[in-house]
């Protein structure tokens, strides 16, 4: 039986066969567009044809690739060298070249498994771009059922398993499986088939009794690597302060709420890889769950100051945009150094929105999406960097801006939560960490340990496992 919910700005087709729920939001799509950055979960091309022989083949090959790399999107119109909106070839009516119905029997046709895709449609400068979204959940890869041939050239090669990856220079490509290759496609089936581990551990232990198995399961007496991290992450609090100051915008330091993670590999990556390349990794293997995701590439965006720039070192980027003139409303800062410490500052939401006043509310749901984010792309870099079980990955947090604020569930009222008045303490820390070869989807208690003192400010509130592990699976979806 197929369970299939109507997307925001999407429609959507139920093909016969191994499918899940795939979503597309409008700010997801506007984000791809006006933000571009090629990862191994995102494909860009510039216009193709679907009715022509190359251009299904490329729609084929590219949804077969994603959904065997669990997911991700393919934008069409931007040319995927510049990142820059294409017109050569640019078809009259792009909602009708590129409905729905007309991708869905692309992919049904030429996959050996038929999988739910949906189309939503990007704006930018006043155009349209195509935003084609493969859903999560491969359990055994998808290859090719036929060949597509045109004059005896094969666009398409019958039983190919075509998969995302990185080529030599570090550039993700779609191209049939390596020999290299199948082991992490091998994982990732293995990763959904046994997913959610943490409802397994609920359904014979118990939510209490699962979450103290996975606390046995986290690395224990490495309070030296917890120190570093709260050091690493205050460290690059004084860079923040500098980059800020440096662009006349120290007054935003502590006027607004802010959170912030610190990502630290340990032992640490070898630093003889160049910056170029350690930048291409991490923003190749970035899955790109949400419509702003954590660690962004940058290096694709409109506004050239909003660019990384190597400093001391390492890729910093500050992304400071206030109004709605350019996607929405933003206040970042990230530190990318090569030894494997990461780095990110932002604005909370509830004080950039206009849904609520600034100052007064944390949303719960969206702050816990956020945390669960930051760990699972945390295990997406691990793994593009073939760390395993040998590798600890050590996350520190920090919440400022809290005193009096109310828990509110404003960016999307059909999750309720009840009062427990307001804040009471201005300022929460948390801290996790967990082995680099951990699958996403056991990393809900992980997210609740290091949430726990930020969410007891609010008459020791504890943020439910069960409710966290339901956050996890859209998270992994992409259908938030």
């Amino acid at each position: 039986m197929i369970v299939s919910a109507q997307p925001r700005g999407a429609r959507q087709l139920k093909p016969k066969g191994e499918t899940v729920t795939i979503e597309i939001s409008q700010e997801i799509a506007d984000r791809l567009v006006n933000a571009p950055s090629e990862a191994l979960n995102v494909e860009i091309k510039r216009w193709i044809s679907p009715s022509e022989p190359k251009g299904i083949a490329k729609i084929a090959i590219a949804c077969m690739a994603l959904r065997n790399r669990n997911g991700g999107y393919l934008v069409i119109g931007l040319d995927d060298d510049t990142l820059q909106p294409s017109t050569e070839g640019k078809p009259t009516d792009i909602r009708a070249t590129f409905h729905i119905d007309v991708v869905q029997q692309i992919v049904s046709k030429y996959a050996s498994v038929p999988f739910e895709v949906a189309v939503a449609f990007g704006n930018r400068d006043g155009s349209e771009f195509p935003v084609i979204a493969v859903g999560a959940g491969v359990t055994f890869p998808v290859a090719a059922s036929k060949e597509l041939a045109p004059d005896g050239k094969p666009l398409i090669r019958q039983h190919a398993v075509y998969f995302r990856t990185l080529n030599a220079s570090g550039v993700p490509s779609s191209s049939p499986a390596r020999h290299s290759d199948w082991r992490e496609i091998v994982e990732i089936c293995f990763e959904n088939r046994e997913a959610d581990i943490g409802r397994f551990l609920r359904r014979h232990l118990g939510a209490a009794g699962a979450a103290a198995f996975m606390e046995q399961a986290t690395p224990s007496g490495k309070l030296q690597l917890k120190d570093r991290a709260i050091e690493a992450l205050n460290r690059n609090e004084e860079r923040l302060k500098i980059s800020l100051a440096s662009q006349g915008l120290g007054h935003l330091y502590g006027a607004k709420g802010t959170w912030s993670a610190l990502l630290l590999f340990d032992p640490p990556l070898p630093h003889d890889a160049s910056l170029s390349d350690f930048l291409n990794t991490i923003a190749g293997a970035n899955p790109s769950y949400t419509g702003w995701p954590v660690w962004l590439d940058s290096r694709g965006f409109q506004v050239e100051e909003f660019r990384p720039k190597v400093i001391d070192k390492a890729w910093e980027a500050q992304i400071i945009s206030l109004d709605e003139s350019w996607s929405g409303k933003h206040a970042d800062f990230y530190r990318f150094d090569r030894v494997g410490e990461l780095y990110l500052w932002r604005v909370l939401q509830d004080d950039l929105t206009d849904k609520v006043k600034a100052g007064t509310t944390l949303d719960p749901a969206l702050m816990m999406y956020r945390v669960l984010e930051v760990l699972a792309v945390g295990l997406a870099f691990a793994r593009a960097f073939g760390r395993g079980a040998e590798t600890t990955l050590a996350f520190a947090f920090r919440w400022t801006k809290l005193q009096g604020r109310e828990l509110d569930s404003w960016a999307d009222r059909s999750r309720y939560i009840s009062s427990h008045g307001k804040a009471a303490g201005d300022i929460a820390d948390g801290y996790t960490e967990l082995p680099a070869d951990s699958p996403p989807e056991a990393i809900a208690p992980f997210a609740q340990a290091a949430t726990r003192d930020l969410y007891e400010l609010w008459d020791g509130w504890q943020y439910p496992l069960g409710a966290i592990e339901q956050q996890l699976e859209r998270l992994l979806k992409r259908s938030l």
